[in-house]
């Protein structure tokens, strides 16, 4: 009769491992998987970490710092000139201080006919200044169309290069910077650098 036992299942005691080491292992999955998470939200929402990764290179581009984490990857960009964001994703993303070129009409176009808002993406704006804000160093972008403002675009930068001063309403300009939010036809973009 043992023998029936040993060979329908698995005795008792071996059961209870079984299960004992399955919890512990559920466990610790859970835990890293909360740290992991944890150690994300903290670069994404307040710039601020990462904790649980390692960093592996700094540039020499003004202080660009490259870290790996279980699973993830985290660029935090400090050029000197140029980018100054944080990017996190798989292993595979690259370090990239090419920014994605566009006129304010081309990107009020692919707005809204690709609904795409660009949101985190590095980008050269180039548009004529319609407004400047010296005591908080901001500067607006403004496109119009003539097809019932379908196209309409402001474009809101906070400067941190330049002194705002030297800039004239109606004058040419090329921004680098971040895309932050898009509300209402308003794009804000962040870190901007005018050229």
């Amino acid at each position: 009769m043992q023998t029936e036992e040993k060979l329908e299942g698995i005795p008792l005691e071996e059961e209870k491992k079984i299960k004992k080491i399955s919890t512990i292992v559920m466990i610790v999955i859970i835990v890293l998987g909360l740290l992991i998470t944890t150690d994300i939200l903290l670069v994404t929402k307040a710039n601020i970490g990462p904790f649980l990764a390692i960093r592996t290179k700094v540039y020499d581009d003004g202080g660009t710092k490259e870290y790996y984490g279980l699973g993830y990857k985290v660029i935090k960009y400090n050029q000197k000139v140029g980018r100054r964001d944080t990017v996190i994703g798989s292993w595979s993303i690259k370090y990239s201080t090419n920014p994605k070129n566009y006129t304010i009409r081309e990107l009020a176009y692919s707005i809204i006919n690709d609904n795409n808002n660009h949101l985190g993406e590095f980008i050269r704006l180039t548009g004529t200044i319609s407004s400047k804000n010296n005591k908080n160093n901001t500067i607006t972008l403004k496109f119009t169309d003539d097809i019932e403002g379908k196209y309409d675009l402001t474009v809101k930068a906070n400067l941190l290069s330049k002194n705002i001063k030297e800039l004239n309403r109606n004058a040419p300009i090329s921004l680098i910077g971040v895309i932050k939010s898009y509300d209402n036809k308003i794009l804000t973009i962040e870190n901007v650098f005018a050229e």
